[in-house]
């Protein structure tokens, strides 16, 4: 589906409960329109003293404010892969914005925020909303602090964190008193994010602040369950001298990451140092406690076939430790360091790849027989000659580890306590869809954020030409996930209902 900017005859003008926004209108090859209205400010900007507090209600206007361009990014490390998203843009601490995407035709009613770790929301391209809105839904993405901005915590009264949670929070508070001004429906609100967007999802259904605030979720190779989603312990000293440095930090030091010579330990939990914590007030309970007391809300979850491939680009990418010395918050160093320290060449490699990450002060006297175990089932019946096949467990292990172990224990306790919960498995794979990106693989298979491009029409790791069948996994991702938003899953089986647990796609 082609896409263009309308002739200008019409600004669309809504009056929020902020104050008058003036959007722009978007056309599709069909002849349908769009009006997006984009940039429109949801909270003050949480800068100088407010920069690691919660965010406040945005001031409210009376002339017409125009919202016809993206906001800025919230400060942000620009990924490997970044320069292939065009994603580069202005970052500054004064981004507590989101867009709405809303089709002027008639059309059944949904809200979908989508969140990610990577702010892929802020990509400058208008077309990845294209696909859904086609759907008849509409469409709000949000900005919200993201790294030391949004989840720096001294773990005590100083500054608790999850600031970046907050935001979204005080986002899906304004949907909710917004939204019917745009064609929504705030009774029936969806929220989708993917890998750690994902994360946000669930977690954002778990606190008492966010959870009655939507009505479904489909966290996508992502969710509270992961290692990687919340730190459990604050492990800092001279927690006030550690603030005041932290707020006298210009924004673009803190963007690039923190140094472990400013006093900065090791997270005691996860792989992510800047994460959402246990804080006593944003999760006022433990997470498992929460879990069992959350309203029921209908789930769609799944993986892809080779989530652990993903991290095979850094496997195969030559890379220098120094430069990753002071910026050891990167979603993805782990596994860098897991690719310097050469654990997938080799059994013994394998087998110190097992001892790291499962330790004794996570297993106590069991965690040799763990580490083990989880050799064996891997690497039985492996011939280390094998490279081929050594490798392919190697990613198998590194998938396990970091996304699907999380995802299955999550579907069998959200259906445990009675939610409706719809597994995928998504399989797809176009060989000639990775761009340059393909040289750094191992194989070429369905992988972490391969799904998410045929929800949004826009790839992650590399750039996204799709082809005939490409475009037919498009229509089939973005109809089966607009349907839950707005009916739920009548197609599927309930995993509860069912013995396998997965549909293929």
């Amino acid at each position: 589906m082609g896409v263009r900017w309308s002739t200008p005859v019409f600004s669309p003008v809504v009056e929020t409960a902020s104050g008058p926004v003036r959007g722009r209108e978007y056309s599709l090859n069909d002849g349908r329109t769009v009006d997006l209205f984009l940039g429109i400010p949801y909270a003050e900007a949480p800068t100088g003293e407010k920069r690691f507090k919660k965010p406040e209600p945005v001031s409210v206007w009376s002339e017409v404010l125009d919202c016809i361009q993206f906001g800025p990014r919230c400060p942000q490390i620009d990924e490997y892969f970044a320069q292939y998203l065009n994603i580069v843009g202005k970052d500054e601490e004064n981004c507590l914005t989101l867009n709405v995407f809303a089709p002027r035709w008639k059309c059944d009613e949904w809200v979908s925020e989508i969140t990610s770790y990577l702010s892929y929301l802020n990509v400058r391209h208008l077309k990845v909303f294209r696909n859904l809105c086609s759907k008849d839904v509409v469409v709000v993405s949000i900005n919200y602090r993201l790294g030391a901005f949004g989840f720096f915590t001294t773990g005590d009264d100083n500054c608790k964190g999850n600031m970046g949670l907050w935001d979204q929070t005080m986002a899906l508070q304004w949907v909710n008193k917004n939204i019917r001004r745009f064609g929504g429906n705030p009774e029936n609100v969806t929220l989708f994010g993917q890998s750690a967007g994902g994360a946000s999802v669930d977690l954002l259904s778990l606190s008492p602040h966010s959870r009655d605030l939507f009505h479904r979720v489909i966290p996508m190779a992502g969710c509270g369950e992961n290692d990687f989603a919340v730190r459990w312990k604050g492990n800092e000293s001279d927690t006030e001298d550690l603030l005041r440095w932290m707020i006298s930090q210009s924004s673009s030091s803190l963007e690039v990451g923190i140094s472990p010579k400013k006093g900065f330990k090791h997270s005691q939990s996860g792989n992510l140092y800047f994460v959402p914590n246990y804080d006593g007030d944003f999760f006022p309970r433990p997470i498992s406690e929460l879990r069992k007391e959350a309203p029921h809300k209908s789930v769609m979850t799944g993986t892809t076939q080779w989530e652990g491939l993903f991290f095979g680009v850094y496997i195969s990418v030559e890379i220098s430790l120094s430069s990753y010395s002071y910026n050891m918050n990167m979603p993805h160093a782990f596994f860098v360091l897991v690719a310097l320290a050469g654990y997938h060449k080799s059994t013994d490699g394998m087998k110190k790849f097992c001892k790291k990450i499962f330790k004794e002060c996570d297993y106590g006297s069991e965690a040799e027989a763990v580490q083990r175990d989880i050799y064996e089932y891997y690497m039985k019946d492996v011939d280390p000659k094998d490279r081929e096949k050594f490798l392919e467990r190697f990613i198998y292990l590194l998938g396990d580890y970091a996304i699907n172990v999380g995802i299955f224990n999550y579907v069998n306790t959200m259906a445990k306590y009675g939610h409706e919960v719809y597994f995928y498995s998504f399989e797809y794979c176009n060989p000639d869809g990775f761009g340059l990106v393909r040289f750094l693989l191992p194989f070429r298979g369905a992988t972490h954020c391969t799904e998410i491009r045929y929800v949004l029409g826009k790839g992650i790791i590399s750039k996204f030409h799709p082809n005939q069948d490409d475009h037919r996994m498009i229509k089939i991702m973005t109809t089966y996930f607009t349907n839950f938003a707005k009916y739920g899953a009548e197609f599927w089986i309930d995993v509860a209902k069912r013995n396998k647990t997965k549909a293929r796609l």
